[in-house]
C-alpha cells in the first residue's frame, strides 16, 4: 500500500507510514489536544443549528432536550475524528 502524503510504499499492517512519521515524535498530550480541537469543532458545529431552533421554538421542555443532546453528541464525534486524525501523525 502506498502512503497518501509521501507515495513511498507502507509495510502491510502498518498503522502509519514511517516514511512520512520518521523524526518529529508525538506524544499522548498531541493527541489529547487533537481530540479537543476536534470536540471544540464539533461542538460549535452542533451549537449554531441548535439555537436556532431553540430561538424558533422557544424554550419549550422537549426542544431543550434537543437542544442539550446534539451538541453533546457532536462533541463526542468531534473529539473522537480529532484523536483519530492526531493519532494518525503520531510517531
Amino acid at each position: 500500500m502506498k502512503c497518501g502524503k509521501c507515495g513511498q510504499e507502507v509495510p502491510e499492517g502498518a498503522i502509519y507510514c514511517p516514511f512520512c512519521t520518521a523524526g518529529k515524535p508525538t506524544g499522548q498530550g498531541d493527541v489529547i489536544r487533537g481530540g479537543l480541537k476536534g470536540g471544540l469543532i464539533g461542538l460549535l458545529v452542533g451549537l449554531l443549528p441548535m439555537l436556532g431552533l431553540l430561538a424558533l421554538y422557544g424554550p419549550e421542555r422537549g426542544i431543550k432536550a434537543i437542544v442539550f443532546a446534539v451538541p453533546v453528541a457532536t462533541f463526542t464525534t468531534g473529539l473522537i475524528l480529532g484523536m483519530v486524525r492526531a493519532k494518525q501523525d503520531w510517531k
